[in-house]
């Protein structure tokens, strides 16, 4: 019997999941590191607006960033 899904083979649904489990992960990391940055009391807005352009134009980078360098950072 033919799949809708062509002529995928073991390999292309492995390829799928690990495609989707690295989808998911860049996400969550996304979506925590815009929510650290919410409630980050210590940054100013222009900050604070740097740090979401970056997560939101190079998720991976800017959440990395952020985890790395940007929370640990006190402007006083």
């Amino acid at each position: 019997m033919v799949s809708d899904m062509g002529d995928v083979g073991d390999n292309g649904w492995v390829g799928i999941i690990v495609a989707v489990c690295a989808g998911v992960i860049v996400l969550t990391l996304s979506l925590v590191a815009m929510i650290q940055i919410g409630r980050a009391a210590h940054l100013r807005p222009s900050v604070r607006t740097n740090w979401v352009l970056a997560v939101l134009l190079a998720p991976l980078f800017g959440a990395t960033a952020w985890f790395a360098v940007g929370n640990r950072l006190r402007l006083d």
